[in-house]
């Protein structure tokens, strides 16, 4: 299926069936630092589940709905980012995005999350990308805060995760702003 190479060690391949066993394992290895902040994390129990979510999300890419990937790190299955949301109307969507607890802080999602703002703003011509955040998940919202979106808004105890509300942070980011980015040369990530 469709693979994207971003450098020498980060790939996005389109999520497929084959790629189960490898995502079970992993959201299982990392369902304690997962489960802080996703709601999903829950209800995937078994390579069964992952497998009926991957097919909502294969359903939802036909639509065009929305695209889901893997995120590769040096060629092994390290998370998931999507562009979902997506609105043709209004030419929106909303990137979410993961990492299973050994892939974090080798800034392995901003590189991912460039790739996406240049897939959505220069190939599918959206005019704008939102990010949600966990108001209380600083590594989550410093993806965002470094590749220059806008903090828009507050939606206060949005979601009940593990018995406790949990406010999102809304980021987003408008064509122009990434074309003016990118013409700064902006290297971060």
């Amino acid at each position: 299926m469709f693979t994207q190479k971003i450098d020498e060690e980060i790939a996005l391949k389109l999520k497929e069936y084959q790629d189960t066993q490898k995502m079970f394992a992993l959201i299982d290895a990392s369902r304690k630092q997962l489960s802080q902040w996703m709601t999903w994390v829950d209800e995937v129990r078994s390579p069964e589940d992952v497998e009926k979510v991957t097919r909502r999300q294969l359903l939802q890419f036909v639509k065009k709905e929305a695209m889901h990937f893997v995120i590769l790190y040096r060629d092994e299955v390290a998370g998931e980012i999507s562009l979902k949301e997506i609105d043709w109307t209004i030419q929106s969507g909303e990137i979410g995005y993961w990492l299973g607890s050994a892939y974090t802080g080798k800034g392995i999602m901003a590189r991912a999350v460039k790739s996406m703002l240049a897939y959505a703003f220069e190939e599918l011509a959206l005019h704008k990308v939102e990010i949600w955040a966990a108001e209380e998940n600083a590594k989550s919202r410093r993806i965002p805060e470094r590749l220059g979106f806008v903090q828009e808004g507050t939606r206060r105890d949005d979601e009940l995760i593990g018995g406790k509300y949990i406010t999102m942070i809304i980021y987003g980011m408008l064509e122009n702003e990434w074309h003016q980015a990118k013409a700064k040369g902006n290297k971060e990530g």
